[in-house]
C-alpha cells in the first residue's frame, strides 16, 4: 500500500505550487482583480503572474548557464537568495521559483557576519538579492562568499548611489524578459521538493534551514483558508518579515487559495495598523510574536483608554477587521483587540516551520491553551521518554503537578512523512530531530483533559533553545557571544519569562578573578557585536546574572533548570545580583525590589503571572 507522500509524489505529482498558482491567477474571475497592494500600488493576479513569469525565465536561463559551466550538477535546482525587506519584487521571486524549479532562501536581515556567510555557502546560492537595508552587509563580508561574483548580486529598490557601485537592479534585470514566453520554462517539478528554505536557529554555528515543499506550501494554504474562513471578499495585512514562515505559510498563500487580497507592508509598523485596516478594509491578519501586544499599546497611548478605542473603532463604517491568525499572543490581548475591533475570533496557534505538530485556538476551546489535540499521536514525553500524566489545574487554571505534567512536546512518527523532511544539508540537526521513533519539537508543555478532549498548553523552550518575538534560536549561539564579553570566565543562556509573549533573552555569567561587571561596557559591546560581529540583534541579553558558582552535574555540566526556574525572580532569591534593560535603555542597570514590582505589575495586567512566579 503506497504511503500517503509517495501517493502525493507520484500520482499527484503535477500538482505543485507553481500549477496552483498559475490556474489560480488566470482564472476568468480573478485575472483583474487585486493580489496584493504596497504602498499604493494595486498588483492584480495577472500582473503578478506576468511578473512572476519572467522571473521564472530568468531564473531559468541563469540555471543553464551554471549548468552548462558546470557550477550546478544536472537536476540541481539553482539557489536564489532573498535578503531583503519586504517588496512586491519577493513575491515575484517566489512564484517565479514556484514555475520554474528553483529554491528560494529567505533569508533573515538580522543574519550578519559569520552567520551570514554560513548559509550563503551552505546554500549555494547561485543569486542574491539585496536591498538598501542589507547591501552594506553583503559588501562587508562578499570576500568569504564561495561562488558567487558580483555579477550575481541583484538589487532591489531604490539605492544610495554610494552603495549600488554599478550592480545590476532587478527591474533591468527583468525588462529583458518582458515580451518573451507567455508560458512558463519547461521543467519536471517534484512537488516534494523545496520552494523556498526558511531558517530557525541550530544549536550551533549556522541557522538550520526548514525545507517549505510545494505539498506544503499548498497545504498550508488551503487548511488555513477552510480553518478559519477565509473567502475571496477577505484581505489579509501582511507587515511580519516574508523571511519568516508564518508569511509565506499562513499569510500570502491562504490568501492565493481563497481568492482573495492582501495589503503588504514594508515592516511593521504598530502606529500604522489603523490607517492601514480602515483605509485598506483590511479583514484577517497573520502574525507572529507579540505585534498584537504592540497594537493595543498603540491603540490605548493615542486614544487613552481601551473604553475609548472600543467606541472608536468596533462600529467604525471602515472597520471590517474580522479575524487574525498566529501565535504569541496571549489571552489578555486577543480579548481585547476582539472587544476593540468588534472581531469574530482569533485563531491563536502553536506550531513551528517544520510543521509535524500544530494546533489551533477555535472559538470553544479554552483560551489558556494553544487548542485540542486531533491525533494521539501528539504527547508530552518526560526525560526518559516516558509519558506525562495529564495536568491538574486548580480554579484559578493554575497547574498543581507542574513537576510531573510537563515535559517536551513530541510527535509519533518516523521520516516517511508529508510534514518535515529534514533541515537542509545538516543530518546531525535532523536526526536530532528523529530520536526514538519520535520527532522533538523542542518545547515544553503540558495537556489537560476536558470534555473528552485533550488540550495543549505550552510552557515555554527546552533548555537548549529561546524563543523570543516569535523566533526560535539557540541558546549556545548567546552563550558564545556572552562568554567572548571581555572579563567573563563562564557563561550560559537561557529563556526566562517575558511579561507579552514567548521568552526574553538571559544570561548567567561568572567573571575571571579579580574583574568586576561593568553594564555600560556590557551593553556597548553586545551592541558592537551586533553591527559587525554578526550577533542577531534578538540573541542581545535582556537580563544579566552574576554569578560566584554554577550548579553542575558530576560531570561539571552546568545545570541549567535551576537558573531557568530562579530566572531574574529577586523577590524569592533576594540575593541574587541581576542586571537588567528594557526597551530604550542605552546600558544595562541592576534590579532592584521597585523594578521587580514594576515588571511584575507588568506581568499580572497581562495575565502572565503565573509564568513569573512558577519559579
Amino acid at each position: 500500500m503506497l504511503s500517503l507522500k509517495t501517493f502525493l509524489q507520484k500520482g499527484l505529482g503535477f500538482i505543485n505550487a507553481g500549477s496552483v498558482f498559475k490556474r489560480r491567477a488566470l482564472a476568468r474571475s480573478r485575472k483583474n482583480k487585486t493580489f496584493f497592494i504596497f504602498e499604493g500600488q494595486e498588483f492584480t493576479y495577472g500582473d503578478v503572474y506576468e511578473k512572476a513569469l519572467q522571473y521564472s525565465h530568468f531564473f531559468h536561463d541563469v540555471r543553464k548557464t551554471r549548468q552548462d559551466r558546470g557550477q550546478i550538477e544536472s537536476g540541481e535546482k539553482l539557489a536564489v537568495g532573498l535578503y531583503q525587506e519586504n517588496t512586491p519584487e519577493y513575491v515575484f521571486a517566489l512564484f517565479g521559483a514556484a514555475l520554474s524549479d528553483t529554491t528560494i532562501f529567505g533569508i533573515n536581515t538580522g543574519f550578519r557576519g559569520e552567520t551570514l556567510v554560513n548559509v550563503i555557502n551552505q546554500a549555494n546560492i547561485a543569486l542574491l538579492f539585496a536591498d538598501s537595508t542589507t547591501i552594506r552587509e553583503v559588501k562587508r563580508i562578499f570576500s568569504e562568499i564561495k561562488n558567487l561574483k558580483e555579477k550575481d548580486l541583484v538589487l532591489v529598490g531604490e539605492i544610495a548611489k554610494e552603495d549600488d557601485g554599478g550592480l545590476k537592479k532587478i527591474d533591468e534585470v527583468i525588462s529583458e524578459y518582458k515580451y518573451g514566453p507567455s508560458r512558463p520554462p519547461r521543467v519536471k517539478i517534484d512537488n516534494f521538493s523545496p520552494l523556498t528554505v526558511i531558517y530557525t536557529s541550530g544549536t550551533t554555528g549556522a541557522p538550520k534551514g526548514v525545507l517549505c515543499s510545494h505539498v506544503k506550501c499548498i497545504g498550508a494554504g488551503f487548511i488555513t483558508k477552510r480553518r478559519i474562513g477565509l473567502t475571496k471578499n477577505d484581505r489579509g495585512y501582511i507587515c511580519m518579515p516574508l523571511f519568516h514562515s508564518n508569511a509565506v505559510l499562513l499569510g500570502i498563500m491562504p490568501m492565493m487559495a481563497a481568492g482573495g487580497s492582501f495589503l503588504l507592508k514594508r515592516r511593521f509598523s504598530a502606529s500604522a495598523f489603523e490607517e492601514d485596516i480602515l483605509e485598506h478594509g483590511v479583514t484577517y491578519m497573520n502574525y507572529v510574536g507579540q505585534p498584537i501586544h504592540y497594537i493595543l499599546v498603540a491603540l490605548e497611548k493615542k486614544y487613552g483608554s481601551g473604553e475609548k478605542v472600543e467606541s472608536a473603532l468596533r462600529n467604525h463604517p471602515g472597520n471590517h477587521f474580522r479575524i487574525a491568525n498566529g501565535n504569541g499572543a496571549p489571552p489578555i490581548d486577543r480579548k481585547k483587540l476582539i472587544r476593540y475591533l468588534g472581531m469574530e475570533h482569533i485563531y491563536e496557534l502553536y506550531g513551528s516551520t517544520e510543521a509535524p505538530i500544530t494546533t489551533i485556538v477555535m472559538p470553544e476551546d479554552p483560551i489558556e491553551s494553544v487548542g485540542a489535540l486531533d491525533s494521539k499521536k501528539i504527547m508530552v514525553l518526560n526525560e526518559n521518554d516516558e509519558p506525562c500524566p495529564p495536568g491538574i489545574l486548580d480554579d484559578n487554571g493554575k497547574l498543581l503537578n507542574y513537576e510531573e505534567a510537563v515535559g517536551e512536546i513530541v510527535r509519533k512518527m518516523d521520516t516517511d512523512n508529508i510534514f518535515f523532511d529534514g533541515y537542509f544539508k545538516n543530518n546531525e540537526a535532523s536526526e536530532k530531530k528523529y530520536r526514538g521513533g519520535f520527532y522533538r519539537s523542542g518545547d515544553l508543555g503540558h495537556i489537560c483533559k476536558r470534555k473528552r478532549k485533550r488540550y495543549l498548553y505550552f510552557d515555554g523552550r527546552t533548555d537548549d533553545w529561546i524563543r523570543k518575538d516569535g523566533e526560535n534560536f539557540s541558546a549556545e549561539n548567546v552563550s558564545q557571544y556572552a562568554l567572548n564579553l571581555p572579563g567573563i570566565a563562564v557563561a550560559t543562556a537561557f529563556g526566562a519569562p517575558c511579561e507579552v509573549s514567548d521568552e526574553k533573552v538571559m544570561v548567567a555569567l561568572k567573571l575571571e578573578k579579580g574583574e568586576k561587571f561593568d553594564p555600560q561596557n556590557a551593553f556597548d559591546w553586545f551592541m558592537k557585536q551586533q553591527q559587525g560581529e554578526g550577533m542577531d540583534p534578538k540573541w542581545m541579553p535582556d537580563y544579566i546574572r552574576i554569578v560566584d558558582e554554577f550548579p553542575e552535574t558530576r560531570t561539571h555540566k552546568i545545570l541549567i533548570r535551576p537558573l531557568k526556574r530562579a530566572h531574574f525572580n529577586i523577590e524569592k532569591n533576594p540575593d541574587m545580583t541581576i542586571y537588567f534593560r528594557m526597551r530604550g535603555d542605552t546600558s544595562y542597570r541592576r534590579l532592584i525590589a521597585e523594578d521587580y514590582a514594576d515588571i511584575k505589575k507588568q506581568f499580572e495586567e497581562i495575565g502572565r503571572l503565573p509564568l513569573l512566579e512558577a519559579g
